[in-house]
């Protein structure tokens, strides 16, 4: 889809009321990003990339409590963590997004793929990932699932004020969330995190920075929307649907400062192309000029404190 199509249609959608919402996702199985069962692999490959940091790093998934921030429609990091021995998750959203069918036709399709999934967490012990995702798939609803992963799934919940007691988790975790959250909520909750974490626990959010848009879009970049002035890019994006927040890396790691967020890991992924159309003159909106060409090209980081 078009992405000026896409955004014209968020768009719509967030001026009407909350009871719409059905019908916004009605409209997104249909003909949007939730019409096909969405493969869990890339991310449970990822999962186990970032697991064997923080393990490097002293805080091993095995065994650990797990809050995740930003559950979205699925549950596959959850299903991740579990895989890997966490003791427990508790994943909150601001919104009750969650989708049970999604997740359930995705763990019903995990049992045919059983030697892939155990290949990719091997380093967390392939019989005892066998056994954890034959007691998932066997399950007939997502409430079993649920119970199975001693998964507490709590949504509306705030991400700044969890009501959850001081070093209570061992992991405080994100993945692909941070971007659509305004810049001074998400050092509330860096500080949520610290008071919630253990003495030996760890923060770990992954955040795309890329433009959402040309995720659907391949007829732009990566970095699309930074051409557009924020009064632009106001009339384009909403706060209800995909809101993106446009941070840059530089952006980040002054909220870290601000949170006073010990980091123990910065990993970054610079888009080449977009590097590439910056030096050829890609038109930047003015609050963007003058920034590295590196800096506005970066379009992940996984940041660990």
């Amino acid at each position: 889809m078009n992405w000026k199509t896409k955004a014209a249609i968020q768009r719509f959608f967030a001026r009407l009321p909350l009871g719409f919402e059905p019908v916004y996702y009605h409209l997104q199985r249909v003909g949007g990003n939730l019409r096909r069962p969405e493969s869990p692999m890339p991310m449970f490959r990822h999962a186990s990339e970032i697991f064997a940091e923080l393990a490097r790093l002293g805080t091993p998934v095995e065994g650990a409590r797990v809050l995740e921030v930003g559950t979205g429609h699925r549950i596959n990091m959850p299903i991740a963590f579990y895989l890997a021995g966490a003791q427990n998750i508790i994943s909150i959203d601001l919104f009750p997004i969650l989708k049970r069918p999604l997740v359930m036709q995705m763990v019903q399709g995990l049992a045919g793929r059983a030697q892939e999934v155990k290949a990719i967490f091997t380093a967390h012990g392939a019989d005892a990932v066998g056994e954890r995702l034959a007691r998932i798939a066997s399950a007939r609803s997502f409430d079993e699932v649920a119970e199975c992963m001693k998964l507490d799934y709590r949504a509306p919940c705030d991400a700044t004020r969890t009501g959850l007691p001081a070093k209570s988790v061992d992991l405080h975790f994100s993945y692909t969330v941070f971007e659509h959250i305004p810049r001074d909520v998400l050092v509330q909750i860096l500080l949520e995190g610290s008071r919630l974490v253990t003495d030996g626990g760890l923060l770990c959010h992954h955040i795309d920075l890329s433009d959402h848009f040309s995720h659907a879009d391949s007829s732009i970049g990566k970095i699309n929307f930074l051409q557009y002035s924020s009064a632009e890019w106001a009339r384009i994006d909403n706060p209800r649907y995909g809101y993106q927040n446009r941070l840059r890396v530089t952006d980040y790691r002054a909220i870290y400062e601000e949170a006073s967020q010990e980091l123990k890991a910065w990993l970054v992924k610079v888009d080449a192309n977009a590097v590439e159309s910056l030096r050829n003159g890609f038109p930047l909106a003015a609050e963007y000029r003058g920034i590295e060409p590196e800096a506005l090209a970066t379009v992940g980081v996984t940041a660990i404190s």
